[in-house]
């Protein structure tokens, strides 16, 4: 099942700016994706060193030339996080950005799909925002 969140999205880490995207939640993608037109509505887009390719189910890739770093507000925490920046016809309308598992294991979200929705660890999602000192 697919779970589909609006959540807010800025390039700063104080929300300043932020923009209410569709967010895609899939636990099987190992990186976090964004439409071009998505990304160019927030901002901040830059070059990667090189093109970067990708492989999807069934043996269709595409690439990417592009990221930014994003912060996604989450149970009222920004969290931030890198995105490759891909064309718009790569995914379907029904969302802005494709949210892999390194967000979710990053920020302790799961992917709950008999009930279309997510689940949010609050200690993880705290503890994530803490540096610890060695």
């Amino acid at each position: 099942m697919d779970v589909i969140k609006e959540m807010e999205v800025s390039l700063y880490c104080d929300g300043k700016s932020s923009k209410k995207m569709r967010l895609y939640f899939d636990s099987g993608s190992p990186y976090t994706f964004i439409k071009k037109s998505s990304a160019e509505a927030i901002g901040g887009i830059f070059k990667l060193p090189s093109e970067e390719r990708f492989v999807g189910l069934g043996g269709g890739g595409f690439i990417s030339a592009e990221a930014q770093h994003l912060h996604i507000k989450v149970s009222n925490v920004w969290c931030a996080h890198f995105v490759y920046v891909i064309d718009d016809a790569i995914f379907k309308d029904e969302y802005d950005m494709l949210v892999g598992h390194d967000f979710m294991q990053k920020y302790g979200i799961k992917v709950v799909p008999h009930t279309g929705d997510i689940e949010i660890d609050e200690v993880r999602l705290k503890l994530s925002q803490t540096v610890r000192m060695v």
